[in-house]
């Protein structure tokens, strides 16, 4: 549990330190015994002893250990109990305004917390948005400030504009304040000038170069580090099949994955803690690269090695993989390998419910997200297989010929009735010439 820093030790322990406790299940809190002149005082939260209610706790310790400091304890805990209102003089606007940057900070993740549940995703989210604010303040010699207007003004635009950090910044400001709802206006058109760099996704031939590349051993490489490449190889082949997001190459279900005919893989949160879409199915497009990548085989000598430094940060294994491309000297990154998987799998003729769903998004996410990567040649693609799907149906109904092929068969005939019509009629008329020269004889 943090421990409060905004006020100095010795004032704390004269004031008296209030304490998280267990009873039985639930969980309580353990008031200073000299606010109620020597007699112990609890506050039961009505919460069970969970991981998640733990975070709500600190919460409220937090809020109590505040009053206590600042001698604005309420002895009734009518204040502190669930669903209680606090007393209109007494909002969350002031109470902030009583709070150092310093302590802000060590409150924003069991505020943050209060509202959104506890997974592998979600700490690192709030891990980065704590880095973007730290680093906006680097200019202060200490973190023992008051939030003001004119610091947040100068800490934003400390960021260059029009530029993703900028725009990542006031993110994170943006979650922060409403954690501890602080007011602050942000100026009109801050995040303005940004623009995502323009991203062109690799074609197969140069994915299938690629990992032609990652596999392969750098000379004189050191003998414990043999197979590394093989499984960078690896990585890059699932990634590439499935349309992974990298960590998620941790969470593979081995027992369940790449089991033929169709070789799917199970991605399984659990054995991360956490995925940023949960546990799912995916199926490999195109199936061939299965084979081609002899993915059936997993190598995973690096990932079983470093698994732990892996586990406990969810980019590692990204960042790592990102520099082992710009070392091989492939020119595309990790996310690039997703969204091609995406747009191969319309091309392929799988509808985007379908996608979407392996890909763990929801339709309209993933439309929103993939159709700006679509070129003039996917559409075309797409074009022709529709075609070629609706040719197919037209066989099945027409007994294994289509409309065109049953024209052409068609025409064969007309031709054919009318060949024969013209032969009907030259032996009438040969008929009628015999019959007359017969007549001329018996006469």
């Amino acid at each position: 549990m943090k421990k409060i820093n905004s006020i100095p030790n010795n004032t704390r322990v004269s004031k008296g330190t209030a304490k998280i406790q267990t009873n039985g299940k639930y969980l309580r809190i353990q008031l200073p015994r000299h606010l109620y002149l020597g007699k112990q005082k609890y506050l039961n939260l009505g919460l069970i002893n969970t991981p998640d209610n733990w975070n709500l706790a600190e919460v409220k310790l937090q809020e109590i250990q505040k009053d206590i400091n600042y001698d604005k304890f309420d002895l009734t805990l009518d204040k502190y109990r669930p669903n209680s209102k606090k007393p209109a003089n007494n909002t969350d606007e002031s109470e902030t305004k009583n709070l150092t940057f310093r302590e802000m900070l060590d409150a924003f993740e069991a505020k943050y917390f209060y509202k959104h549940k506890k997974t592998r995703k979600s700490k690192d989210t709030i891990s980065q948005y704590k880095g973007f604010i730290i680093r906006a303040f680097q200019f202060q010699d200490n973190f023992d400030f008051y939030l003001s207007k004119e610091n947040i003004d100068q800490a934003i635009y400390s960021t260059e504009a029009g530029s993703c950090n900028r725009m990542r910044t006031v993110v994170a400001f943006q979650v922060f304040f409403n954690c501890f709802k602080f007011q602050y206006e942000f100026a009109e058109g801050i995040t303005s000038g940004y623009q995502p760099k323009v991203r062109v996704l690799p074609s197969d031939e140069e994915i299938i170069d690629a990992w032609y590349k990652m596999k392969v051993e750098r000379k004189g490489c050191n003998k414990e580090h043999i197979g590394n490449a093989a499984s960078w190889g690896w990585i890059l082949a699932v990634i590439a099949t499935y349309g992974l997001r990298p960590h998620e190459v941790l969470a593979i279900d081995y027992g369940k994955s790449f089991q033929p005919p169709y070789f799917p893989l199970y991605i399984n949160e659990k054995i991360t803690g956490g995925t940023k879409t949960g546990s799912r199915i995916v199926y490999p497009l195109p199936l061939n690269w299965v084979e081609l990548f002899d993915i059936a085989n997993p190598k995973t000598k690096y990932l079983d090695e470093s698994r732990e430094i892996l586990h406990a940060k969810i980019r590692t294994l990204a960042d790592r993989f990102g520099e082992r491309l710009k070392l091989k000297g492939v020119n595309f990154n990790a996310y690039d390998l997703r969204h091609r998987y995406a747009i191969r799998g319309r091309e392929i003729g799988y509808e985007s419910d379908d996608l979407a769903r392996w890909m763990g998004h929801t339709l309209n996410e993933h439309t929103q997200t993939y159709q700006k990567y679509w070129t003039d040649n996917s559409h075309s693609i797409v074009y022709e297989a529709g075609l070629s799907r609706i040719e197919e149906l037209e066989k099945i109904k027409n007994g294994g010929l289509s409309i065109s092929q049953l024209e052409a068969e068609l025409n064969k005939a007309e031709l054919r009735i009318a060949q024969l019509e013209a032969e009907l009629s030259f032996k009438k008329m040969q008929a009628a010439h015999l019959n007359n020269i017969d007549k001329k004889i018996d006469l």
